[in-house]
């Protein structure tokens, strides 16, 4: 055999071995691994389907999910249907530059979320300002600490390979998903696993004696965006303001 054959054929060897040790380093980074770790929900995301805690129904040209309210809360809900109806919505979060709540930050959609792990809590944070803090280690606060909060008291636990999530002290938001009321007795649990390696599972409880006849619960589906960094996002308008009637407005000027 002649000398260039032999030298081709130890150039190939070479080549081969050098890829095989070396692999991790040439493959592509957003290539799904043969395994994962299904506790680690690291990365950002976004809602790609669900997220409502019950059906939809349409009244006067506004679609609206329908909740099992008590009297009180259903009337409250009737008032921001018709004023919808009447063009003059029901002023979201967003609107004033208040947190949307930790109610709609996993089932509400919108931007994408990112979610990182510490040993001690794992924190869940929203491209517009949205975020969440779960504590591992504790149990919720005394009751003499707590207050009015967005994103309330999160404690979490592993159920095998979920992550239970149990939310008390929600009474700064008012909202559910930007127009159904809740009330301060608001106790969010969700259930939030990876059952695949570019798939993130919320199952979420809602009880609120008060507002809600029994629990509703809302399924919600993330996908992953591998490639997605957060742009600054932040919130800076205070011109959606109501007229001396009640009906909405923009301030111009100072």
């Amino acid at each position: 055999m002649s000398k260039i054959i032999l030298i081709g054929l130890s150039f190939a060897v070479l080549t081969l071995g050098l890829g095989n040790a070396y692999g991790q380093q040439t493959a592509n980074p957003l290539s799904k691994p043969a395994h994962y770790d299904p506790r680690n929900f690291d990365g950002v995301w976004h809602l790609s389907e669900g997220g409502k805690f019950g059906p939809f129904a349409e009244k006067n040209g506004v679609k609206y999910v329908v909740y099992p309210f008590t009297p009180e809360y259903q009337a409250i809900y009737d008032q921001r249907l018709a004023d919808a109806a009447a063009g003059n919505p029901y002023q979201t979060a967003g609107t004033t530059c208040l947190p949307s709540g930790a109610i709609r930050l996993l089932t509400g959609g919108g931007p994408p979320l990112e979610i990182f792990h510490t040993p001690k809590k794992i924190a869940i944070l929203k491209e517009n300002g949205g975020w969440s803090r779960i504590y591992l280690d504790r149990g919720h606060l005394p009751s003499d600490d707590l207050y009015p909060m967005f994103y309330g008291d999160s404690i979490g636990r592993w159920e095998g390979n979920t992550l239970i999530v149990d939310t008390i002290s929600l009474g700064g938001a008012n909202n559910i998903d930007g127009t159904a009321p809740h009330s301060d007795a608001a106790h969010l649990v969700q259930r939030i696993s990876r059952p695949t390696f570019d798939t993130l599972r919320v199952e979420a409880t809602l009880e609120d004696p008060k507002a809600l006849q029994h629990p509703v619960t809302a399924l919600a589906i993330l996908k992953p965006l591998p490639d997605e960094d957060f742009t600054e996002n932040f919130c800076t308008n205070e011109r959606n303001i109501r007229d001396k009637n009640g009906r909405q407005t923009v301030k111009f000027g100072k």
